[in-house]
């Protein structure tokens, strides 16, 4: 479409190209005054007249209202008196006229100003189409049921996974996960606010397809939810373990290590000029570099030399994450060295038995051992507490990396009881925290739930990014310019596991089935609606909105001139003798 300046120019050289037209045949035939004036204001006329007819010019209209219904607008009554329309999500029996989408409703009547959405909200699709418009929201009933829902997009192997839902309507409901076979997982009754989080460990890579199950207080199963886990075997962090002394928590750590398939060097120092070692376990510069973690406890932090130590210090800074165990007494070098990084240790009178917080239906754990010492930093975050509250794992930003101290001596104590995954929370959670950050940007997703024939957003695509579905595998039209650049759009066609491939990135997403979570599409769609909610402009700008003109009076009046004009010009009518 030509743009208005350029438009203006072009019909301007035209006009200036008539007019000396027109100036130089009245001088070679003696044209009347009047004569020429006429057919140089019909050419400007003409101009003109075609100009507006292109690009007509705005007018002002009173502004336009609509109450748009949506899914679930049967429930509301009580409706104010007004102009509605329907989107195709709204119940079949509503006798009003029908939109395929809120964007097409707005083209077609670009002086609606104001918009009622009444129901359960405005899907996906329409939510970009009310800018700049005044939105108010009638909601339907509230859901009852499945409400709420988040768990993490990235679950790696090894680590715990957190479930996080809401129960509306449902007073003492209760929750239970439970993994493909029907095994029950974890079990929860949801708090005050209906709130209740469920938790696993993600032994193998991998998808599979847990159940969650809402049970009111009679215990009847009120839902089922499919919570899709796709589990993935990211690059082996590579940790580098140094202990002054072998040790039953070093035997555990490295079996942990090893299931969690992480790759372990090991220093244990035996004695004087004695230790047992992996093949690349030397602190020195290029070492640290190319690891994620360095676990040390306080005897091998002693018998670190000044070189050693400023290596260690400089890896931090570079990203390294350093994790200090406390066993037993500490040196004041120890200490000094970690109070410049940040973390004051010094030793206190406290109990040292100490409990953690067991899982729901787990007898007690074992009591454990921490050391006699109280960390202090000004911006520490807490990784571990017992049950009375007191810190056990601490850690702060150090640079580009982090420092912590773990006061626990006898974790494996956790192990040997029978308490595996409490051992493997307590490690992974340091090694989560602690860790050397993952450069890497793979595809993400914009939301955590899909169901068919609703718009999906990815961003961080590279150009010809394909989804793979069961039988084929479709393009992505990926943007390249603006806000949205490396952005696209997918609307999946039916229920199932689904792949999206960005150059050597991949990313498992899971589309539930249409009879699925209906509380919880309807619980999303007002939350998403609410915040669209804006009020009505000024009474004074909002009483009357510009929309475009008609073009066909300028083109008659373009038509009229262009003739008038013509026939002037072979007309003798003027002329001189």
């Amino acid at each position: 479409m030509m743009s208005s300046t350029l438009l203006a120019v072009v019909l301007g050289i035209a006009v200036l190209i008539s007019a000396a037209l027109i100036l130089l045949s009245a001088r070679r035939h003696a044209f009347r005054p009047w004569r020429t004036g006429a057919l140089l204001l019909l050419s400007v006329i003409s101009a003109l007249m075609l100009y507006y007819a292109l690009i007509p010019p705005t007018r002002q209209v009173p502004v336009g209202q609509r109450m748009v219904m949506t899914a679930g607008s049967d429930t509301v009554g009580n409706l104010p008196v007004g102009q509605r329309v329907a989107l195709p999500e709204a119940p079949a029996g509503l006798a009003v006229p029908r939109v395929p989408d809120l964007a097409s409703l707005l083209r077609r009547s670009p002086d609606i100003g104001q918009l009622l959405i009444v129901g359960d909200g405005l899907p996906a699709r329409d939510r970009e189409a009310v800018a700049g418009r005044g939105v108010r929201f009638l909601p339907s009933a509230p859901p009852i049921g499945l409400t709420d829902f988040w768990m993490p997009e990235s679950i790696s192997t090894g680590h715990r996974w957190l479930l996080r839902i809401r129960v509306s309507g449902m007073a003492d409901a209760r929750v239970e996960l439970r993994d493909p076979s029907g095994a029950l997982v974890d079990a929860k009754a949801v708090d005050a606010s209906g709130q209740a989080a469920l938790s696993d460990i993600a032994r193998a890579a991998g998808r599979v397809n847990y159940q969650l199950r809402v049970l009111d207080s009679a215990g009847k199963i009120r839902e089922n939810f499919t919570v899709p886990v796709a589990v993935s075997q990211p690059t082996a962090m590579k940790l580098l373990s140094h202990a002054g002394g072998p040790g039953p928590d070093l035997k555990s750590l490295r079996r942990w290590a090893l299931d969690a398939g992480l790759q372990l060097q090991s220093h244990i120092a035996l004695g004087p000029g004695m230790a047992v070692r992996t093949e690349d376990s030397a602190i020195r510069a290029e070492t640290l570099a190319e690891q994620d973690m360095l676990i040390v406890d306080e005897r091998a932090w002693q018998n670190f030399d000044a070189g050693q130590r400023r290596n260690i210090r400089e890896a931090v800074a570079n990203g390294l994450g350093l994790l200090l165990r406390v066993t037993g007494p500490m040196s004041a070098q120890t200490a000094a060295d970690f109070r410049q990084m940040g973390l004051r240790i010094d030793a206190a009178t406290l109990t040292q038995s100490v409990q953690l917080t067991p899982d729901a239906g787990s007898a007690d754990w074992p009591t454990l051992t921490r050391q006699p010492v109280r960390v202090s930093a000004a911006d520490a975050r807490i990784v571990l507490t017992g049950t009375q509250g007191e810190p056990l794992a601490l850690w702060r930003a150090q640079g580009n990396g982090r420092v912590g101290v773990l006061l626990l001596s006898d974790s494996f104590r956790l192990a040997l009881a029978g308490y595996g995954d409490a051992h493997s929370r307590i490690w992974s959670d340091l090694v989560s925290m602690l860790a050397r950050p993952q450069t890497e940007m793979p595809p993400v997703r914009r939301g955590d739930l899909a169901w068919p024939q609703e718009r999906m957003v990815f961003c961080q695509l590279q150009p010809g990014a394909t989804v793979q579905t069961d039988s084929e595998r479709q393009a992505l039209s990926v943007e390249t310019t603006g806000s949205n650049r490396g952005c696209a759009g997918f609307w999946p066609q039916a229920a199932g596991w689904y792949t999206l491939y960005s150059d050597e990135n991949q990313l498992p997403f899971y589309v539930h089935s249409p009879k699925e979570g209906e509380a919880l599409r309807r619980s999303l769609s007002r939350a998403a609606t609410l915040k669209l909610v804006t009020p009505a402009p000024d009474a004074a700008m909002a009483s009357r909105v510009p929309v475009p003109g008609s073009p066909w009076p300028w083109f008659l009046g373009w038509v009229l001139a262009s003739s008038l004009l013509w026939w002037m010009e072979r007309s003798r009518l003027g002329r001189g003798m």
